[in-house]
Formats: structure tokens, sequence, C-alpha cells
């Protein structure tokens, strides 16, 4: 972790009005396309295959009810903009609780670290990514509770300024966790999961009776780090998201019909030599074919979706990103013996 952190949270300009969806989750059943053998024609569309139509049936189906739960994970989640929204609100709540345990004096660390069991902060047991994103979230839900803990001794005390310093302290924290709690799970996902976890900061000349408060700012200090650092990622992208939901379908399709038909999978838009938009090679008619079949009808969202998302449901919308995934598949298969035309540059 960087010994000098930008305060990113006071400097970057807030652009746009997305609201974050919070708790907005990725969680979604597998709802597969009713397909039978007339909704496709698999003597034409597959020549030659191997297993019977039932099998390939039930094969499209499982790629389908796949596709659709990925569709809901990836393409209908938060958008780009609603991810940063959150994002931003969030590091607000970290620059707030991170400015009020600074602010503590001596004594209220002190009361506040005694309260701190050291085995529930520990960063022993960290052994990925996730671990440790677990034990950041935990470590704020514990300063909240111990502050309100501490409140309550204090407040007895001929002075009310260490109550009010922990009351603060406590609301800051409940507040921060509450939001982490509500997070989509898209973005939480990319937190705990594709940022790197940091060393712990801890100073090597702490007090023994503040190692307990030194480890939990730390804790906290590393997941608003990587929070930070997710926004910054996403605030450096450009240019529409990647249909990686159909990119993988079109992947699978393409596997299955080279399996059943023993053919090299081939693209081609062009059609008695003018280009269509859309896959005109036997394989890209098939991959085409069983790629509107698993498209989600429109009645199917439950929830309101972006306009990108939006497309996914639209089947006539299909032949293009279909025929450039298909491009993709060929390049990455252009060792195959069966491939022909010219061989690549080298």
């Amino acid at each position: 972790m960087p010994n000098q952190r930008r305060t990113e949270a006071a400097k970057r300009v807030r652009r746009g009005t997305a609201e974050p969806r919070w708790g907005w989750s990725g969680v979604a059943p597998l709802t597969g396309p009713q397909l039978s053998a007339s909704d496709i024609d698999l003597p034409g569309l597959l020549p030659g295959h191997q297993s019977s139509d039932a099998q390939i049936i039930r094969t499209l189906c499982d790629l389908g009810a796949r596709y659709r739960r990925y569709l809901h994970q990836d393409e209908f989640g938060p958008t780009r903009a609603e991810r940063m929204a959150a994002l931003r609100q969030m590091l607000d709540r970290f620059e707030l609780l991170v400015s009020r345990l600074h602010g503590l004096p001596e004594d209220l660390q002190l009361q506040l670290s005694s309260r701190l069991a050291p085995s529930a902060i520990s960063a022993e047991r960290e052994v990925d990514n996730f671990q440790a994103y677990r034990g950041d979230v935990a470590a704020v839900q514990q300063i909240a509770e111990a502050a309100g803990d501490v409140e309550h001794i204090v407040d007895k005390a001929p002075t009310t300024d260490g109550a009010d310093l922990m009351a603060a302290l406590s609301d800051a924290a409940q507040k921060a966790a509450e939001l982490l709690s509500a997070l989509d799970t898209t973005t939480a996902g990319t937190i705990a999961i594709d940022i790197d976890r940091p060393t712990l900061e801890i100073g090597a000349d702490v007090d023994i009776d503040l190692i307990n408060f030194a480890t939990v700012s730390a804790r906290i200090e590393r997941l608003r780090y990587r929070v930070e650092l997710v926004l910054t990622r996403l605030e450096q992208r450009r240019g529409p998201e990647r249909c990686e939901s159909l990119r993988w379908l079109v992947c699978q399709l393409c596997d299955l019909y080279h399996r059943e038909t023993g053919r090299p999978v081939t693209s081609s838009a062009v059609f008695d030599y003018l280009y269509e938009g859309a896959p005109q090679s036997p394989a890209g008619k098939f991959v085409l074919a069983a790629a509107k079949a698993s498209c989600p009808p429109q009645a199917g969202c439950a929830t309101p979706i972006s306009a990108v998302a939006q497309r996914h449901v639209d089947r006539e919308w299909l032949g293009r990103p279909v025929y450039f995934a298909m491009r993709e598949y060929v390049a990455l298969h252009r060792g195959s013996k069966h491939r022909r035309g010219r061989k690549p540059l080298k």
C-alpha cells in the first residue's frame, strides 16, 4: 500500500447524475429457454451431428440458461456510472471514518483498543484477497460496536467530550458498514477478489496497548485504498462495455458445432460478394440461430435495464456482435489443421 495516499475523494470532479443501485444482487436462478426440435433446424444447421436431437436440444437449453444468468450478472447489472456513484459515496464515508479515528485523543484510543478482540482482527488467517476483504469489512463493524460501548462508559465522566467523539465515530463506522452491506455484488466482488490486498501498515513503534486500535485502523485504511483503486479503474475506462456473456455463449456454440459435425468453424459475413453484417458461414448460421433462441424475452426482464443492456433482448441486434465474437474464436483456433484460408502473418 503506498505510504502517501491520494485524497481522490476530495479532488475528483463529480460527473453524471447516476444513482447507485444499492442492494442489487447478481444471484439468479437457472431459467433456460424452452426449446424443442421444431424451434431450430438441426438437420440444416448442424448437418451430420453425432448426438441425438434430444441431447443437442438439452445442451442448448443448458447453455441458454447459463447465458441468461450471466446476462443478469453482467450486462443487466449496474452500469459503470451507477457503480462509480456508489463507490464515490462509499469513499466519502471512509474519509469521514478515518478522520474521526485519527482525531481521537490517546486516552480514548486506549479504551477503544481494549474493547477490540485481537483474534477477530488478526491477519494471520488471510490466505487470499477475499479473506482479507472479509476481515477488513468486519473491522468496520467492530469499530462501530466498540465505539458504542466506550461511549456509554465515558458518558458518566465529568466531561462529555469523549462521549460525543465516540458517538460520532460509532455513527460514521455504522454508516460505512451499511453501505458496504448494500453494495451491489458486481462491485463488491471486484473489490474483494480482483484487487490485490496490500500488506497491513502497522508501525513498528506502536505501543502494545494500542496494537488493536492500530490494526483496525490499518484494515480500514486498506479497505479504503481498495475501494479507491476500483473507482479509479472504472473512471479510466472508455467506450462501451464488452459483451462478455455473448462472447462466452458464442465460444460454447462454436465448440458444439465442431464437436458434432467434425467440420471447421469459419467466420464470414459475406454472401454473394456482399457484406451482410451477420454470420454467413455454415457454422455462423448455426451459432446465430442458437444465440437468438437463447436470448431472453424482453418481458422476462424483471427490473429496468440500461439502453446498452436492452440490446441483449433484441434478437435482430445479435448478428453483428455474434460475427465479431466468432472472428475472435477463429483467430484463437488458427492453429487447427482444419483451418483454411491465408496463413497468419508471422
